[in-house]
This record gives C-alpha cells, structure tokens and sequence, in this order.
C-alpha cells in the first residue's frame, strides 16, 4: 500500500480521534457508565445463575448492543452542516419557500451570514447552523438532526425496550432472592439489583415517554422546534401561510425518516433521505398528483 493512500486514513483515523475526545463529556460519560451498568447487572442476575435461557440472553445482548451503537452515532456523526455553496433557487413554479417569521425574503442567518435552507435552524450551542434542527441535546453532546435523526430515534427505541427487559429481569430476580439472602455477599448482590432494579425503572418510564413523544413526531414528520414554533412557509405565488407542509401522510412520513426500505426501517443507520437542503412536501406531492392525473387523461384521449 503506498504512502498516499495512507495519508488520507491517518487524517481520518486522527479525526476521529480528537472528536472522540471532545465528544467525552461529563454528561455522554455518566450516560456509558449507566447504560453499561445496567448491562452488567441484568447479566449476572438473569443470566450468569441461569434464570433464563439462550434465547432471552440472545434478545437482551441484541437490544442493548443496537441500542449502545445507535447511541455512539448519535454522539458521533455530525448533525448537518449548510453548504457553503448552498444558494436558495426558486424556479418558476417551484413548490415551497419557508418564509422569515416576520415575513419577507427567503430565510438568513446573521450570526453564520448565510442563507438557511428550510428546516435549518442556528444552534447556539454548536454555534452554527444545523440542517432540520431537531434540538440540542447535552447528553448526547451533540445536536440532533439531518443526519443523526434516525440513530437519535433507534437509540431510543431499543434503549427503552433494553431497559424494560432489564426491569423485568431485575424484578424477577428480586421476588426470589432478595428476601432469601442470607450472607453478606448476598446480601450486597441483593441490594445492588434492588437499586439497579429502582434506577432501570425510573429511566425507562422516563425514555418511554421520550420515545413515544418522538413517536408522535416522526408520524407527522415534524421537529421539535417545529412543533413548538410552527412552519411559515409560502409558495412564490400563493401568498397565504401553509401550516406545517411536510407532513405528506403517516406512511410516507415513516419512508422519509427511516427510509424508503421497510425491511430495514429498524436496522442501524444514521441519515434521513436526501441532503439535507430540500424535502418533499404537500405542494409538490400535489403537483405530481396533477401531472399524473393529466397524463392519465391525455392517454386516454389518444385511445379513443
């Protein structure tokens, strides 16, 4: 292997590193060191004294690695940048502009000094702009956007479904032994499962909700900055307000954030369909609706 093929690994590989580590705060820490404990525990416990077979331990180790992954791309990949090409186009007869929220023009970042694409929002935490801003999140120190959405959302999928195996584990494991233990060593498994068990509860009752709120959300295809603040978008001559535009039914909404393949919506992945810059939405759907429609009609006048 020559040299110059080398040298763009070790810029990467040394990349990764530094943000591996500025990635390493005290919040994403507390979050590894949790998660993994849990792990350990619900091991020992439902596992290793053999309460459960194979199949149950295969499912457990399952959702909480693909939860663990998802996890580290969430933290890792970046969120979305702008382009620093990008330039707003609208040509005639295109479909959708979001407009300023005082009106007037096409949306402009006066911290990054820039045009923002729709969906884009200034994150003042990350100091710049992130494309389809969902929010900031400080324990995964990182924003949640275009192209961590999806690994944002499978992490709380099977985080919350990992975290209810090891309730259960944990409380049957507690019903059995807790009140049977004797020795100390006992005793000081006991009262770390009973605590591990009080801790895994707490967070999935609180990641459920987390979840279906997100749940809610993607059915839609909204952000959370969206939810709370509304789309103002336009059409270049339609002057009246389009309310949330990008919802374009609950089935297509799924497609556009877990992608156009069911068979691998619940599969690892990171990105949302597209750049980033520019998403289908109600007014293009209906054009196409009305070229086709058109289409269908004209071949029909040729046949007769």
């Amino acid at each position: 292997m020559s040299s110059q093929e080398t040298t763009p690994r070790r810029v990467r590989a040394r990349h990764f590193a530094r943000r591996f580590v500025q990635k390493l705060n005290l919040p994403v820490v507390l979050v590894v060191v949790v998660y993994g404990a849990m792990y350990e525990t619900t091991m020992k416990c439902a596992f290793e004294t053999g309460r459960h077979g194979a199949v149950r331990e295969a499912a457990f180790v399952c959702t909480a690695a693909l939860g663990a992954v998802m996890y580290a791309c969430t933290v890792m990949r970046d969120p979305g940048r702008v382009p620093s090409d990008y330039v707003p186009k609208v040509e005639e007869g295109d479909a959708l502009v979001e407009a300023k929220r005082k009106g007037g023009g096409f949306r402009y970042c006066q911290k990054c000094e820039r045009h923002k694409p729709p969906r884009t929002h200034h994150c003042r935490v990350c100091k710049r702009c992130v494309l389809r801003m969902d929010h900031h999140c400080v324990w995964v120190n990182n924003c949640v956007g275009h192209y961590n959405y999806k690994s944002f959302f499978l992490f709380l999928l099977y985080a919350t479904v990992s975290l209810a195996q090891s309730v259960y584990y944990l409380s049957d494991y507690a019903r059995d032994e807790v009140f049977a233990a004797t020795g100390t060593a006992s005793v000081r498994a006991a009262t770390a499962a009973t605590a591990c068990l009080i801790f895994a509860f707490a967070l999935a009752i609180a990641l459920t909700g987390l979840f279906f709120w997100h749940v809610r959300l993607v059915l839609n295809n909204k952000t959370t900055i969206e939810h709370y603040e509304g789309v103002r978008s336009r059409h270049n001559t339609i002057p009246t307000v389009v309310e949330h535009p990008y919802s374009l039914g609950v089935v297509a909404n799924l497609r556009e954030i877990l992608g156009r393949n069911v068979l691998l919506w619940f599969t690892p992945g990171c990105k949302i369909t597209g750049d980033g810059t520019r998403y289908p939405n109600v007014l293009e759907m209906s054009r196409q609706r009305w070229d086709r429609t058109v289409r269908k009609k004209e071949g029909e006048l040729t046949v007769l």
